[in-house]
Order: structure tokens, then C-alpha cells, then sequence
């Protein structure tokens, strides 16, 4: 993590202090060793000054799309970004919202079960502000009249999409005709872990490309597989019903959602369930999350390639996503909310109830992982079950590449090894985890 120069007179300011997170506390940015520091100073303001400067380089392209009076809107669309990105920048605090929609209620409830003086970017849990700064950024879109369904990061995400195109097509053609058993299946979720690796939010929207042949990176990454409950999971489904139902909770698109798409079509060919369900986010969230036209998107994008390997692919996911083996679930505003997962039976019992009809429930990446845990630095040792504090709904795992400082369940001695050899190595994304936990 590279600093910014001469952050004294902010740290003094705002009472930073100079060490990582306390053992058994909420990761949060006050303390400038930690990762939710770093993220505050450098990568969201980053990912902040990239929207505005899209929305002036492609001010023609948006008139065009969204229409002249669109041209006032982009130019105080980016000005409220650069202000949210100065806010930041100054530790600011997170006010209340006063638009209409759905969520701003419990985001204004949960706002104000923060004691008032911890009530900013700094002080508060990393979770709760970076959330705040997402929900933030959709709020002045949704502000504006012509602009509100403008989803500002849709280009990245189809760009990923496009830059993932040599692995997606060498995918699809080792995986035309496979086997229904435990081996293949724990290849493809595997396979569907180091998908996560391309995550356009932890380099603030910097493309990475997926290259080589990804069966046989499997294989080299074993030794950074550092949990693999991969048995487990197949035990828990192959032992489940064939009419069950297996809920995929998203993370990015591009990529990682392709690899979602084909472990999803294992699974209903195999007979292993008779219907997965996507959860995707209602608004554009951490930049590269997906949302329901990303999905579409990308099934028409497969669709329409003059490779025939994945162009059928593509027809074949569109035929099920009509037939209802594939199934985009409501939208939920609680998949970009603060709230920690362990607080989804008293805050969004349905949604609770719904997860509990499935047999299976896979968390994608890392933001889920965090949420499944909360922002908590819990002991790398302690039971993933019991950082779950409560929330089993079903059998569930999360396959997760490592982004940020927070890890459980790990072997005595494993950490310390790691960090001897590399003191970052919880931030790169370069080891990965697959855990799981059997319904209560």
C-alpha cells in the first residue's frame, strides 16, 4: 500500500492512529496500517475521480443516449461526485438521505444507530462507510432527471467482459461434455473461486485480463488455496434433492459471472438441483458488481459470437433463464444495505425465509465474505460457524479470493507463515478460501 505524502496534519485532525486494527474489534479507517485506511485515502477517491471524468469525456455520447437536457444533469452529476470525493478526502460525516427511493428509510434508520460522533468516513466501521459511499454515488444519479438508470459502471464491466473472451471460449470447450461426480464437480468451483480474482473495485476499476488455460491454473494455485471445504460442498449437494434449489449470491461481472453461468449449468444438467437462483444488486455497487442487465447482457454477448462453442452456450443459458432453471431473484435492496448478514432475520426476515427454501447458498467474493462475518478482526483460527454468528439459513460457502484483512478458519500458524513471507498478503487477491457451513 502506497500512502499519500504528508498525511500528517489529517491523521493529527482526525485522531488517526498509527498501528493495525486491534485483535477483536471493527476494521475501520482510523487506524492507518489497516486496509480500510488505505482504502479511504486512495482507492475510493480514485474510483470517485474516474466517474467524473467519464461522465465529461462521454457528456456527448450520454446527450446522445439520454437527451440535451442531459447535458445539465452530467455537469452537476460530476461536480456532487467530486464533492463526494472531497467529503471523503476530509473525513466528512454521512448524512442522512433525502431522496424516494426504496432503501433510503433503512438507510436513515441504520444511520442513526451510530453514535453521532463516530458518524464519518474514518471513525465508523469500514463495511458501514464504504456501503454509504456506494449508496452515496447512486443517490446523485438517482437525483438527477435524466440520468437515474444510467448505470456509470457499465462500460467497465462489459469491457471485462470483452477482455475475458480467450478464457471464456476455452472454458466453454472443456466443459462441453463432463462428468457427474465429486472431482468435476470441486474443479468448477474452483474454477469459479479464481474467477473472483477479476475484481474491478480493488484496483478502483483498473482491467484485468484472465489468460491461459484455466484448468491447469487451478492446479498451480492449489498451494494458495488456503481453505477448501470443496468436499464438503459436493457432499452436501449430491446428497441434496434433484428438484432443490441452489441460490447464487453475485459478486462481479464480466469473467466471474461466466464462471458462475457455468457452474450453475452443471449443476441443472447434472440433476444436482432443478433451479438456481442469481441474487444481483438493484443498483450499480462496488464498481463492477452485477446487476440484472449485466447478466442479460452477457448471455447475448455469448449469444451472438461467431464461436459457435459459445454461441450455442449462450442460447442454451437464455433457453433456461426462459424456462425458469435459471431465475434472477426480486430485487433486493438488502444485498446493498450495511447490514451484516447475521442481521438479516430481524431486519429482512423474508429474505432470510427465501434463502432457507435452498439447499445450497454460494457468497461470491469478498464483499460477502466481509458481510458474512461482519468487519470484525477476528481471530484468523476462530470457526468460520462461529464468526457466522447465527446466520444459517441453509448450507452455505463462500468462495472468496483474499482482498482484505479480515480471515477466519485458518490452520494454527498458517497466517504468520504468510505474513513472514509477505505482510500484504491478505490484499492482493493471491490466496483464496472456500468455506462452508452446514445448516443449523
Amino acid at each position: 500500500m502506497t500512502l499519500p505524502a504528508q498525511n500528517d496534519d489529517f491523521d493529527v485532525k482526525n485522531g488517526i492512529i498509527d498501528g493495525p486494527t486491534p485483535p477483536k474489534s471493527e476494521l475501520k479507517a482510523l487506524y492507518k496500517q489497516s486496509f480500510a485506511y488505505y482504502t479511504f485515502r486512495v482507492r475510493l477517491p480514485s474510483s470517485l475521480a474516474t466517474i467524473a471524468a467519464a461522465l465529461v469525456k462521454d457528456k456527448d455520447e450520454l446527450i446522445t443516449e439520454y437527451g440535451a437536457d442531459a447535458g445539465a444533469d452530467i455537469e452537476q452529476t460530476a461536480a456532487a461526485v467530486t464533492e463526494l470525493r472531497q467529503n471523503i478526502l476530509n473525513n466528512g460525516p454521512l448524512l442522512p438521505f433525502r431522496g424516494k427511493e426504496t432503501d433510503t428509510d433503512v438507510w436513515n434508520t441504520f444511520l442513526e444507530t451510530i453514535d453521532k460522533e463516530k458518524r464519518n468516513y474514518f471513525s465508523t466501521c469500514w463495511l458501514y462507510a464504504e456501503c454509504y459511499m456506494y449508496r452515496k454515488i447512486s443517490d446523485i444519479f438517482q437525483s438527477t432527471k435524466s440520468l437515474a438508470s444510467y448505470d456509470y459502471f457499465g462500460n467497465q464491466k462489459k469491457t471485462a467482459a470483452k477482455l475475458s473472451l480467450d478464457a471464456m471460449l476455452a472454458v466453454a470447450r472443456a466443459t462441453r461434455n463432463t462428468a457427474r461426480d465429486g472431482d468435476t464437480f470441486r474443479q468448477l468451483i474452483k474454477l469459479n473461486l479464481w474467477g473472483n480474482r477479476c475484481d474491478l473495485s480493488i484496483t478502483s476499476g483498473k482491467q484485468i485480463k484472465p489468460t491461459g488455460n484455466a484448468f491447469e491454473q487451478i492446479t498451480g494455485l492449489e498451494p494458495k488455496l488456503l481453505i477448501d471445504n470443496t468436499l464438503q460442498i459436493w457432499q452436501a449437494i449430491d446428497g441434496g434433492s434433484k428438484d432443490g434449489i441452489v441460490d447464487i449470491v453475485c459478486d462481479n461481472a464480466g469473467y466471474e459471472l461466466y464462471t458462475d453461468l457455468i457452474l450453475a449449468e452443471y449443476i441443472i444438467d447434472k440433476g444436482l438441483a432443478s433451479k438456481v437462483r442469481f441474487n444481483l444488486k438493484a443498483i450499480p455497487w462496488f464498481i463492477s458488481d452485477v446487476m440484472a442487465h449485466d447478466y442479460h447482457w452477457t448471455l447475448q454477448f455469448m449469444a451472438d459470437h461467431e464461436d459457435e462453442v459459445l454461441s450455442e452456450l449462450g442460447k442454451k443459458l437464455q433457453r433456461f433463464t426462459e424456462e425458469g432453471k435459471f431465475e434472477l431473484s426480486p430485487l433486493e435492496h438488502f444485498w446493498t444495505s450495511p447490514y451484516e448478514f447475521y442481521r438479516m432475520q430481524e431486519v429482512k426476515p423474508e429474505l432470510y425465509k427465501r434463502l432457507q427454501e435452498a439447499q445450497l447458498i454460494i457468497f461470491k467474493g469478498d464483499l460477502n465474505y466481509r458481510k458474512l462475518l461482519g468487519d470484525y478482526s477476528w481471530p484468523d483460527t476462530e470457526a468460520f460457524e462461529t464468526c457466522l454468528r447465527g446466520f444459517r439459513p441453509s448450507n452455505l460457502c463462500t468462495l472468496r479470493t483474499v482482498k482484505a484483512d479480515l480471515i477466519c478458519g485458518l490452520p494454527e500458524g498458517v497466517s504468520q507463515e504468510l505474513f513472514a513471507k509477505d505482510k500484504e498478503w491478505m490484499l492482493t487477491g493471491e490466496y483464496g478460501i472456500i468455506s462452508f457451513a452446514k445448516t443449523a
